[in-house]
């Protein structure tokens, strides 16, 4: 089990690629539209997990599914931001019992994948999702020399995120306030 990737949730995307460009010197490239989900995303490879730029493409579609109205709702409420993190392993079935989750499917052109826990990392953010991608998908995150994903810092229930993790080590720093993706360390810099 390992942090897969950490989601920016944006009203643009061009706007979001520029700012990742800006800040940390470093470039996003297409990722494709979710079927389904009403949202599509570009890229940001670490070099050991990724940052997952994501937007609406199709509102209507997105007021459909969890991912997308979570997605809809934060950037009314709160306009660009960190909004998500996904954990990877490498057997989703067993997590989604323990957990009594729903597997769902995510697809976009070169991708396809299996998730559990996504709703209710849609509603409590410091929780992550899991997900497990299908036999030949390739590691979007592996591309990158940026020193990859080093920690996070959520906050919310510290005593829940362990036990959502099965007390898995992960590099989580957990703070005071309301439930939020607050920043993550992306080698030795910190993004907020």
């Amino acid at each position: 089990m390992h942090i897969d990737h950490v989601i920016y949730a944006a009203v643009d995307l061009d706007a979001a690629a520029a700012r990742v460009e800006r800040e940390l010197g470093l470039g996003a490239r297409l990722g494709g539209r979710h079927q389904g989900l009403g949202t599509h995303n570009r890229i940001v490879p670490l070099g050991g997990g990724y940052l997952e730029l994501l937007a609406v493409a199709d509102p209507q579609e997105a007021e459909g599914s969890d991912f997308g109205r979570a997605l809809v709702a934060r950037l009314a409420r709160d306009g660009d931001g960190l909004f998500g993190w996904a954990v990877a392993v490498d057997d989703i079935d067993p997590i989604a019992r323990r957990l009594g989750t729903k597997i769902t499917t995510i697809r976009r052109e070169g991708l396809s994948a299996r998730l559990t826990g996504l709703a209710e990392a849609m509603r409590d953010p410091f929780l992550p999702f899991f997900i497990n991608r299908d036999p030949g998908v390739p590691d979007p995150g592996l591309d990158g020399d940026a020193g990859g994903i080093t920690w996070i810092e959520v906050a919310g229930d510290a005593a829940r995120l362990k036990q959502w993790l099965d007390g898995s080590p992960l590099p989580a720093r957990i703070v005071a306030g309301p439930p939020a993706v607050r920043a993550v360390g992306i080698g030795p810099r910190a993004f907020r």
